[in-house]
């Protein structure tokens, strides 16, 4: 999960920035992006069984994703807010143009409560001894 985080941190950093007028570093960038966005709930989804009881997991995995959709939707909402109020750039050929640094350094924020998230989990870990880092069936 930390890694995964460190990595949406420097991809959307990297977006924010405006260093992508080469096609391939672009795509390199979304390459590294979709292995971060793999990252981070491959590390998370099996390690919830650990923390949680078994009498409780149901209501453990339904929280996990009533977050997630409001999260699905609240995002979008923030950063067609945020685009149409501080983004707007001019007009061009009839079409309005945005300047998409401010949405990409939001989503770089996120990756750093990400970060934050990880690394809370892993003190808590280390506290308490789930288990999270070690393989889940076991030979």
């Amino acid at each position: 999960m930390v890694i995964g985080a460190v990595m949406l941190i420097v991809v959307h950093t990297l977006f924010a920035l405006p260093i992508l007028n080469i096609w391939w570093f672009a795509t390199l960038i979304m390459i590294v992006l979709g292995f971060a966005f793999s990252l981070v709930p491959s590390a998370m989804w099996p390690s919830v069984p650990k923390i949680i009881p078994e009498r409780q997991l149901g209501t453990a995995y339904a929280l996990i994703f009533w977050v997630q959709n409001w999260g699905l939707m609240g995002v979008p909402l923030l950063i067609g807010w945020v685009l149409n109020s501080f983004c707007k750039g001019p007009v061009v050929n009839g079409a309005q143009t945005y300047n998409y640094t401010l949405p990409m350094a939001i989503f770089a924020v996120f990756g750093v409560l990400a970060l934050i998230v990880a690394l809370m989990l892993k003190a808590e870990d280390r506290k308490k001894g789930y288990g999270l880092e070690e393989a889940n069936i076991k030979k």
